[in-house]
């Protein structure tokens, strides 16, 4: 008989449990994200100083056939800000697909929600993602579409080698003449790594980038600090002057993996954030120095949601593109009485 109940691994157990089924399920038809040990840890575990509350598995005599996880994190909502989660990606055993596993998981989290006095959960996909079974049959969810979704294309040779179909090979092939790289050429006067010193100037940054959204992840200077230094997981870059840090890009990589054994090194743009004054010419410097760092560490592509940070004009002249279907929200409410901002400017991040 399957039981739900609070997760007893540790990162690496849920790191090897999520990425064999998916790519058991998934991984001969489509390109997916390998989430190692060190991404869930800084995620999700902080060296097992994480809470719990919100880590559900599900075990079949003690074996575990399913997990939904999701962290505790404060959530924009309208004028206010409640305590939520954010996160939550269904994992469910091929063995036991069909057996309400997922279900179960969700009414679980869902409970937790209302125990705990959380208000909702939110969680981020691009569209192409299918959905797990609970989410199309959940009543108290809400889709929000339209997250602009952006890539930069590095080593097009190496993508087409592990694409799955003959139009995505052919389409790499042929774009690759045309690969802006004049990011390699960038002036990097002012721009350095993060440094912990750095941290209450980029919350101020944050904030400030926060003042408009009425429905997303909201910042603790605590969450802060993990998000923009965690071991060697996340990668920061600030631009510096006049003494004073004035905007930073925060960074983090996940190896991806093609057809067959093939697998390249992608990067995500999580978190963007300037002072009001900044030019849109050092806003495109920084992001060219994040670039070139990519560059030289073998980034084959690099994803990012659409940020008040970078404006389309910013992407587009340092050769970002803007990728069809772009990604959604996934809000889940736990109360029926819950309801979301009329006006909806939305800020989150893509895991």
């Amino acid at each position: 008989m399957v039981e739900v109940r609070t997760f007893e691994g540790d990162a690496a157990e849920a790191s090897w449990f999520i990425n064999r089924v998916w790519q058991s399920s998934y991984g001969r038809t489509t390109a997916l994200p390998v989430w190692n040990s060190r991404f869930i840890d800084w995620l999700l575990f902080r060296g097992g100083q994480a809470p719990r509350d919100y880590l559900l598995a599900a075990y079949d005599k003690g074996t575990l056939v399913g997990t939904l996880f999701a962290e505790p994190a404060r959530i924009r909502l309208g004028a206010l800000e409640v305590d939520g989660t954010h996160g939550s990606r269904a994992t469910v055993a091929d063995s036991h697909r069909n057996e309400g596993v997922a279900g179960m998981l969700a009414r679980e989290l869902l409970r937790r929600h209302r125990d705990l006095g959380a208000r909702l959960s939110l969680g981020c996909v691009t569209t192409g993602v299918r959905e797990a079974g609970f989410w199309k049959h959940t009543w108290n969810k809400r889709h929000i579409y339209g997250l602009g979704l952006w890539a930069y294309v590095f080593d097009a040779r190496a993508l087409a080698r592990g694409a799955f179909t003959d139009t995505q090979r052919n389409l790499l092939t042929l774009a690759r003449p045309f690969l802006r790289q004049g990011y390699r050429e960038a002036d990097t006067a002012g721009i350095r790594p993060y440094h912990r010193n750095d941290l209450n100037r980029c919350m101020s940054l944050v904030q400030r980038m926060m003042q408009p959204v009425t429905l997303g992840f909201a910042y603790t200077t605590e969450r802060l600090a993990h998000q923009l230094q965690y071991q060697d997981v996340p990668r920061t870059f600030v631009l510096e002057q006049d003494g004073e840090v004035q905007g930073l890009v925060n960074t983090y990589s996940l190896e991806l993996t093609g057809q067959g054994s093939h697998s390249v090194t992608s990067e995500v743009v999580d978190l963007v954030a300037f002072e009001d004054s900044v030019s849109c010419g050092d806003r495109q410097r920084l992001l060219q120095a994040v670039m070139q760092d990519m560059a030289r560490r073998g980034v084959a592509c690099a994803g990012m949601l659409r940020s008040p940070g970078l404006p389309a004009s910013v992407l587009l002249r340092t050769g970002w593109l803007p990728l069809p279907g772009g990604a959604k929200l996934t809000c889940l409410l736990p109360s029926s009485n819950m309801h979301l901002p009329a006006s909806l400017n939305v800020f989150t991040h893509l895991r």
